[in-house]
């Protein structure tokens, strides 16, 4: 049997093993050979509209449709290669535990909405776990300060707080996908969302309230409310795949200040008329705020450099690349001058 030109929409992927809907029928699909040579940064992810053939029962993924947003970060490790989490989304749900260990700092929250600003997507807050942290307010507060106009809701699976807030968002087909490290609740809510166990989950160490990672792959499941959620592995290393726009998102306090800069190009980091400084010193900016965006910053050019590298667009190799092109030019004139003269 075979049929061709079918529109499915990726629902899970483990590793190179995928499972599409194709009118509401799921079954597995593998990549198509030329596809898996070619794809490059473009092999499916979970969210993808894309299009299919289908060969004794096994759809064969041929071509990824154009995406609406996609959420991605920086692969771990030295590679400077982009990793997506997930695609055609709309709302990229930033979820942390209040649990203590390292399920929740300032400078995680920085992290991770820098990668959500880049999706195209709206991002949305959940601090999770309330019942177990008796600030969670306070925290709320101070999150609030660090993701200005973003909505942040705090929840508990145990006193049934925030599930509904939650809900409100994900209806009408929209889709939402959970990132956030291991331990923090995602597939726990994932399964509350679903009123029923679907997402296998494991309790944090004590030690360090550290999570453990149950989710090795990426699902969407449909929700009785008619939206969709995204569960994603928990992120080990948070390093952000982003533009110098979405750390101006972040860190929108700092970036609206810097416009009073004595200098377009200040670096914020001593020249005079600065802007950044003089509130820093006042107070207004913290330091540890100042450290992060500075951090970031650089993290930021340092990636846009190695992309450029990757893509054989450095600076020495533009200005070779001109100097070719006005020898040639030269070459071109002086030899239709000879023409002409004799």
């Amino acid at each position: 049997m075979y049929t061709k030109n079918k529109i499915g929409r990726v629902i899970e992927k483990h590793y190179n093993n995928y499972k599409v809907q194709v009118d509401s029928i799921v079954k597995n699909a593998k990549l198509k050979g030329k596809l898996f040579k070619e794809a490059n940064n473009i092999f499916p992810c979970v969210g993808d509209w894309v299009e299919v053939s289908e060969h004794d029962e096994i759809l064969v993924i041929e071509n990824v449709l154009k995406r609406k947003t996609q959420i991605s970060r920086k692969l771990p490790g030295n590679a400077t290669k982009e990793q997506v989490i997930a695609s055609n989304v709309d709302y990229v749900v930033v979820v942390l535990g209040l649990d203590g260990g390292r399920n929740y700092s300032d400078r995680l929250l920085e992290r991770l909405m820098t990668v959500a600003w880049n999706s195209g997507a709206t991002p949305l807050v959940v601090l999770n776990k309330a019942d177990l942290n008796n600030q969670a307010e306070f925290v709320k507060l101070q999150a609030e300060t660090i993701a200005p106009g973003v909505d942040i809701i705090i929840s508990s699976i145990k006193d049934n707080i925030g599930i509904d807030t939650i809900l409100e968002y994900l209806t009408k087909e929209k889709v939402g996908v959970f990132i956030g490290p291991s331990g923090v609740g995602k597939s726990t809510l994932t399964n509350i969302l679903l009123k029923k166990e679907v997402q296998r989950t494991r309790a944090t160490k004590l030690k360090d309230k550290r999570g453990r990672h149950t989710t090795s792959a990426s699902y969407m499941f449909e929700l009785e409310s008619g939206g969709f959620i995204i569960d994603s592995p928990g992120i080990r290393e948070v390093q952000a795949w982003a533009e110098k726009e979405n750390l101006d998102d972040v860190f929108s306090e700092i970036s609206s200040i810097a416009n009073n800069c004595r200098y377009r190009d200040c670096k914020h980091e001593g020249e005079p008329g600065c802007a950044v400084q003089m509130e820093l010193e006042r107070g207004y900016i913290t330091p540890q705020r100042y450290d992060s965006f500075l951090h970031l910053r650089k993290e930021l050019a340092y990636l846009e450099r190695r992309k450029s590298e990757k893509n054989g667009f450095t600076e020495k190799q533009h200005g070779k690349k001109f100097s070719k092109m006005v020898k040639q030019e030269m070459n071109k004139k002086k030899t239709y001058h000879n023409y002409i003269n004799n």
